[in-house]
């Protein structure tokens, strides 16, 4: 018996404790979060997958088979989902957490280390703003932070992070939580995947916190999760169009398996920029994706 063991019971490693259905969730994620990006991954990584989930494999093994299948060159139109759906859930199982700035660019570079370096630059931020344009915001973008921002954004919203503490969250600690993933989602400092890596991070930040993440809402409403960081973070004075984030924290509800509500992609839509395409604010009006209304 050693020191720390007076009751008997010896460490061992997590993964020996995994169930089927924790296997299960871990993979349903990762698959159903590739969808953010309009992405899937191929029938030979839901075989591996399923391999796993059955416990015939390990998933450090499952995760030499993928890189293996593309390091031979298969399925090229799946590179990204494959590569980047087994490293979240490596994460998810691992469930590796620190409520700090730094842990975001951590997660980025673990998701796209196996991805071209000069495309994703894993674990790196930008060093232009970019846009991007929403179908729900008819063409328009959220007005995302600029690189000079990034540094102090993040250790602002993490500091507030670190002051709370965080009960069962109910309905206005739930908003207090979904209000703090939007501005990490807003601020945007990475190339690619920031959608991603924020679904990731607050997944690992719940189950600090002792949630259940239940994975339907990731993996059948990736899209929904993604329009509704958008109106989360979308103000646009002129066209009466302000944060709303109501939809994000029905969204996190049905995640902490609160409620049963319906996604409805239309009910994100915001109008008043497809009455009058020339209320776009930050891309020029002549972008607008339904341009039918202007004069």
């Amino acid at each position: 018996m050693t020191a720390e063991g007076l009751d008997g019971f010896a460490y061992e490693p997590a993964c020996a404790h995994e169930s089927e259905a924790a296997r299960r969730h871990y993979w349903a994620v990762a698959i159903g979060l590739q969808a953010v990006d309009g992405l899937e991954v191929s029938p030979y990584v839901r075989r591996v997958a399923d391999d796993y989930i059955a416990g015939a494999r390990t998933l450090a093994e499952t995760g030499e088979l993928v890189r293996a299948h593309h390091a031979a060159g298969h399925d090229e139109a799946s590179l990204e989902a494959d590569l980047v759906g087994q490293r979240i859930a490596e994460l998810l199982a691992a469930s590796p957490f620190c409520l700090a700035p730094e842990m975001l660019p951590e997660i980025h570079r673990y998701l796209f280390q196996d991805l071209d370096a000069s495309v994703y630059h894993p674990g790196e931020f930008k060093v232009e703003r970019m846009v991007k344009q929403e179908d729900i915001l008819n063409g328009d973008s959220v007005l995302y932070a600029d690189p000079l921002a990034y540094e102090m954004a993040l250790k602002g919203v993490f500091a507030t992070e670190q002051a709370k503490s965080y009960g069962a969250l109910a309905k206005d600690e739930l908003a207090g939580f979904c209000h703090s993933i939007a501005f990490i989602w807003q601020i945007h400092p990475f190339y690619e995947g920031n959608t991603r890596t924020v679904a990731v991070f607050s997944a690992l930040y719940l189950n600090q916190l002792g949630f259940d993440v239940s994975n339907e809402p990731f993996e059948h409403h990736a899209r929904y999760f993604r329009d509704a960081l958008v109106r989360a973070m979308y103000r646009n004075a002129p066209a009466g169009i302000f944060p709303d984030e109501s939809f994000l924290v029905k969204f996190y509800e049905n995640l902490i398996g609160r409620g049963a509500a319906s996604f409805d992609r239309e009910e994100l839509i915001c109008l008043p920029l497809f009455e009058n395409p020339a209320l776009l604010r930050n891309v020029d009006s002549a972008e607008a994706l339904d341009t039918s209304k202007l004069a």
